[in-house]
């Protein structure tokens, strides 16, 4: 406990427990205000001890936990290497320019090669030639013409055909044999204990009705992800980023992975590109390290040597999430220097609505303390001496480390103030 008039310290206490803290207040009667760091224990502690006194939130902690939250988020949503674009500097591309047709043909499909040749050859197209446009070996043309359409059909499936096909194969061999067995009088108990399967399967088999092919083949399973396919298309084109998507999906009850979404993101994008066949740039990208862009957190543009005004304008429109944070960071702490006590309730409201859990749990920590906080506006007490104080206290108990206990520690910091002349 410090005298901030004074500036010497009054007492110590080796305990933060709510009884103790209380006990230990109450020695002191004259205490009319109070300014501390934002526990709840000693909030309430000098509320019971002294319900008239002002208590006052220290201005340093209730700015530094509002940037450790946002460095947190920031951290998280900011790649260490942010990159923008740089300026002038753009290669333009014609209009229609499209992949060179020996790239394109070469991500053909056996099947749509096959399909290709057939066209050429009833086109008048000599086999050399097809070959090249097509990137075939002239060994894989001649064995394509060679084979039946049984064959070229067999050849065409794609593994997961084959092993289908397999099953399928398996499965009827078995149920060809539970008929077989039906038919020569076994029963159909005896059927499911002899071939070890259920009672409902052996009767399943032997309906005439029944396939080997399950009925869903082919037929594409709904994901967790289609409710949101549209609302994720719109907030696509409206520039949001996976991450912040995902927070809102998550919202709105979606409980699935995130690579899905990822994953139908880029694949959306693709399509996208591929079917806009348009007049477009090459972009050039200079990197702006994260760290630097944080300092923006705690320092003024001027101050961080490693940024230009310019590209943090370029940050801020390819990141609006970032520069919300810098702006709400800055407006918090002109809040706090002037005085401003009518715009907090505003800046609050202002905070809630950019719905970032970080900042969230910043705001809430805020709201129940915030007789003290609007204390902190009002009033120029802070914990700068305390703060002090403890550092001074850390020198002495590290030079008498091992040697003392608590109560002979607190009489030589106290002996100590008394011989310090007050300013």
């Amino acid at each position: 406990m410090i005298n901030i008039a004074s500036h010497r310290i009054v007492d110590m206490i080796n305990s933060r427990d709510y009884d103790d803290v209380v006990n230990w207040l109450k020695t002191f009667p004259n205490i009319s205000v109070v300014s501390r760091d934002g526990s709840v224990t000693y909030k309430n502690a000098i509320m019971a001890a002294h319900p008239d006194a002002i208590q006052v939130s220290d201005r340093f902690h209730l700015l530094k936990n509002l940037t450790k939250y946002c460095k947190d988020y920031l951290v998280k949503v900011l790649k260490p290497n942010v990159a923008i674009e740089s300026i002038g500097q753009t290669d333009e591309l014609p209009i229609g320019k499209e992949e060179p047709l020996a790239i394109k043909n070469k991500k053909l499909t056996l099947k749509e090669k096959c399909d290709s040749m057939d066209s050429m050859l009833a086109n008048g197209y000599k086999k050399t030639k097809i070959c090249r446009i097509l990137n075939m070996d002239i060994r894989t043309f001649d064995k394509l013409q060679s084979m039946t359409e049984n064959e070229k059909n067999s050849a065409f499936q794609t593994k997961m055909q084959l092993i289908h096909q397999e099953r399928v194969e398996k499965k009827q061999k078995i149920v060809d044999e539970v008929r077989e067995r039906f038919k020569l009088g076994f029963s159909k108990r005896a059927l499911a204990r002899d071939m070890t399967l259920s009672f409902a399967t052996i009767k399943n088999y032997l309906d005439p009705n029944f396939s080997g092919v399950n009925a869903h083949y082919g037929v594409k399973k709904a994901s967790l992800l289609s409710p949101y396919l549209e609302e994720i298309n719109t907030y696509i084109e409206k520039g949001y980023k996976s991450i912040k998507i995902e927070e809102i999906l998550r919202g709105k009850g979606y409980n699935g992975s995130s690579s899905t979404i990822r994953h139908y993101i880029s694949s959306w994008k693709v399509s996208v590109n591929n079917a806009c066949n348009i007049k477009y740039k090459k972009k050039h990208f200079e990197m702006i390290e994260r760290r630097h862009l944080i300092k923006l957190l705690y320092k003024p543009i001027e101050k961080v040597k490693k940024l230009k005004a310019e590209q943090v304008e370029r940050v801020f429109s390819e990141y609006p999430v970032y520069c919300d944070i810098i702006k709400l960071v800055n407006q918090f702490r002109g809040i706090l220097s002037a005085k401003k006590i009518s715009e907090l309730d505003v800046w609050i409201e202002k905070a809630n609505s950019l719905n970032i859990r970080e900042i969230t749990s910043f705001v809430n920590g805020i709201n129940k303390d915030i007789i003290a906080v609007k204390n902190a506006v009002m009033y120029d007490y802070n914990n700068g001496l305390a703060e002090g104080s403890v550092n001074k206290l850390k020198v002495i108990k590290r030079i008498m480390y091992g040697r003392c206990n608590f109560d002979t520690l607190r009489k030589k910091v106290l002996r100590l103030e008394l011989t310090r002349k007050i300013n």
